[in-house]
């Protein structure tokens, strides 16, 4: 209500210099009227296409890189990782052990992305990881098998680093290219 109130009040002062100016008066001092909602709005664009780049860079240089001790560059300092089943791994420091023991265990990892959408300091990304497993994980001996599996990975930032995560990976899909695990539908 109160942007409504100050974009009215806005409207009215460009609305009386106009007057102004039509009856030949000369306005020698105009204020342009307040636009919040659009400045608003660019900060936000811009602020979203800041996250969506920082994760970017995350992908690109921890995982894609293989450099799991660098995490730390782009985490809060207490980050949490939620994993669903595989629990929650809090602190920058953790999180950066788990991404490092991740691409030790799957030196070749390769993450796709196939899609990446920003709101505010949530960005959500959709990828197809690939590899070969030559180290343990997850308690999953290394086997030198191929592996394959989508995930959807859900970011929240805070000043401009990541602060959660939420992993939403397909590890059926993993334990089944592991030779791990095979679900009783997949021929």
């Amino acid at each position: 209500m109160k942007n409504r109130r100050r974009l009215l009040t806005g409207a009215a002062v460009t609305a009386a210099v106009i007057g102004l100016a039509i009856t030949g008066i000369t306005v020698t001092a105009q204020a342009a009227p307040a636009q919040p909602a659009a400045a608003s709005q660019h900060s936000a664009s811009a602020r979203q296409w800041a996250n969506e780049r920082l994760v970017e860079e995350f992908y690109a240089d921890v995982l894609d890189a293989h450099h799991g001790d660098h995490a730390t560059r782009y985490l809060t300092p207490t980050m949490a990782w939620h994993g669903g089943t595989v629990g929650t791994v809090a602190g920058a420091n953790n999180v950066a052990a788990l991404m490092t023991a991740v691409v030790a265990a799957i030196p070749d990892l390769h993450a796709t992305q196939e899609d990446i959408v920003a709101q505010g300091d949530d960005v959500v990304v959709r990828v197809v990881v690939t590899g070969t497993q030559t180290g343990a994980i997850l308690g999953v001996p290394a086997t030198g098998r191929a592996v394959r599996w989508d995930a959807t990975d859900w970011y929240q930032l805070t000043n401009g680093k990541i602060s959660n995560e939420w992993a939403a990976e397909d590890w059926s899909a993993f334990l089944y290219y592991t030779g791990t695990y095979k679900a009783p539908w997949i021929p």
